[in-house]
Formats: structure tokens, C-alpha cells, sequence
């Protein structure tokens, strides 16, 4: 188990169509930019570049790192928006299928809703969760579930036509609700386009949430009697341009004194 993990946020200006196949070309340019790093994780936003698991795979494994793309799955006759994860062999460890899909996935890319049930992957360096845009920040049932399982830290992928200005709030209330990391990936700025409609993405805006570093629980009883704020857990947020951002997040925080914190607030969860 470790104490940090290094990741990569990618945050990209796609082309407009969200099936473009340069989209996955870009990808690919961007990645290159992480072959000097020595990363754990790279994280891609929702819907992109929403096809190339093979080219995905082969990345992740010239880079030995995980990574996590937006791909929309076809299983059968449904399409599902997917938080696909490739381990540093390049093979699909998993995929979290979105459950709370909006009318306009439904309506204009034709995706089916998953099952609801938010699955923990296991990598080298701890467990993770990748609940799709608003199935983490919307609703409370997903970091439940991942961290009832176990994980260490949250990966949200997300794009959006509205609301952009919500997501950091409502993800900080879930990191404190499960006292977690959480690492949130959107597009940069851009506008898409949707059976010939121009659909506006408020861009930017990426964010690690966490709580921060404690070395002790004498260090921690001292954070607590002084909280009043949230605003120091925001440790990173990007700006609206294409980027891509390399760091460290804590886990050790979250993994050491996860139980102190339920029991400090009377929180009734597992352990």
C-alpha cells in the first residue's frame, strides 16, 4: 500500500464530434507528453477519445502506467459510456459503466444506463474507483459503495453542458463524506457537436480533492478541532485551457485515519 501515487490529468480540447476518430489520434499525442514521468495513473475525461482500446492498451504499456479513457462500450445492442482502465500491461483491468445518463446521451448518442453497482480495481498501488460525472458528484450512493470496498481513491471523468460550476462543490462533499481523494478529469474548453447542433462544454476546471496530509493522530485531532473550512482540500484545479497536469496525491491521510474520522462525526460505516 502506499502512501502517494503519481498521476497525470489529461485534460484535452477534443474535436466536436464526439465519435471523431483524430480524437484518438490527439489522445495519443497527448500521452506522449507523460513518457518522461514516471507515472501510476493517467486519467482521461468522459467520452474521450471514446473508441481505441487497442492503441489505449499499447500506450499503457510503452508508459507502464494505468490508464483511464472514455469509451463508449457496445454490448449487444446497447452503448454504454464507459470509465475504461488499462493496467501497465496494456490489458482492460475493468470497466465502471455510467448509470445516471442524461436525456441528451440518450437522445442523441443512443447510451443505455448501467447497472448501478460502482466496482473497486485493484491495482499495484490500491484500490480505486472510477464513477462516471455526475453518478459521483450528484448522488451520494457511488463513494458509498467504493469506499464500503475499500477504495483508496476516486477517478471522476466528466464533461459538461451545464452545471460545470457545481461539480467541484458537490465532489468536495463526497470526498468529505468518505474522507477520500478524489481526482476530477474534465475537457478543456470547447464547443461540440450534436446531430449538426452546437453544444457549448464548459471546459476546465480539474481537481484534486483531498484530505490533507497527517502524519499522526495527534496531528489529526489538532485538524479536526480546527476545521471550519474545506477549502484547503482543493489541492490542485486547472484552468479552461488543454493541458495536461503531472502530481502526487496523499492516500496515506485517508487510509490511516479514515476510522477516526467516521467516529469523529458519528459517521455509521464499515471499516
Amino acid at each position: 500500500m502506499k502512501d502517494h501515487v503519481r498521476i497525470a490529468i489529461i485534460q484535452p480540447k477534443p474535436y466536436p464530434l464526439f465519435d471523431d476518430p483524430r480524437n484518438l489520434g490527439h489522445a495519443l499525442q497527448l500521452l506522449e507528453k507523460c513518457r518522461t514521468e514516471k507515472l501510476d495513473i493517467i486519467c482521461f475525461p468522459e467520452y474521450f477519445p471514446f473508441q481505441g482500446e487497442k492503441e489505449l492498451g499499447g500506450a499503457a504499456r510503452q508508459l507502464k502506467a494505468y490508464i483511464v479513457a472514455g469509451i463508449v462500450e457496445s454490448d449487444g445492442d446497447k452503448l454504454y459510456n464507459t470509465a475504461t482502465i488499462f493496467n501497465r500491461s496494456g490489458q482492460i483491468l475493468g470497466r465502471q459503466r455510467k448509470r445516471n445518463v442524461g436525456s441528451l446521451e440518450r437522445n442523441e448518442l443512443g447510451i443505455s444506463p448501467g447497472d448501478g453497482l460502482f466496482r473497486a480495481f485493484v491495482t499495484d498501488f490500491g484500490k480505486i474507483g472510477l464513477p462516471v460525472c455526475i453518478d459521483f458528484w450528484g448522488q451520494p450512493e457511488a463513494g458509498r459503495q467504493l469506499v464500503d470496498q475499500g477504495v483508496e481513491i476516486i477517478f471522476n471523468m466528466s464533461v459538461f453542458p451545464v452545471l460545470r460550476g457545481h461539480w467541484k462543490t458537490g465532489a468536495m462533499v463526497r470526498a468529505f463524506d468518505n474522507f477520500v481523494p478524489v481526482v476530477g478529469v474534465n475537457t478543456a474548453d470547447y464547443n461540440a457537436l450534436l446531430n449538426g447542433r452546437r453544444v457549448h462544454h464548459h471546459g476546465g476546471g480539474s481537481f484534486v480533492i483531498g484530505p490533507p496530509r497527517m502524519l499522526d493522530k495527534d496531528d489529526f485531532r489538532r485538524w479536526v478541532k480546527g476545521l471550519d473550512s474545506l477549502d484547503p482540500w482543493v489541492q490542485i484545479e486547472l484552468d479552461q485551457l488543454e493541458q495536461v497536469y503531472v502530481g502526487e496525491v496523499n492516500l496515506g491521510s485517508g487510509n490511516k485515519f479514515r476510522k477516526e474520522f467516521f467516529d469523529r462525526f458519528g459517521f455509521q460505516r464499515p471499516v
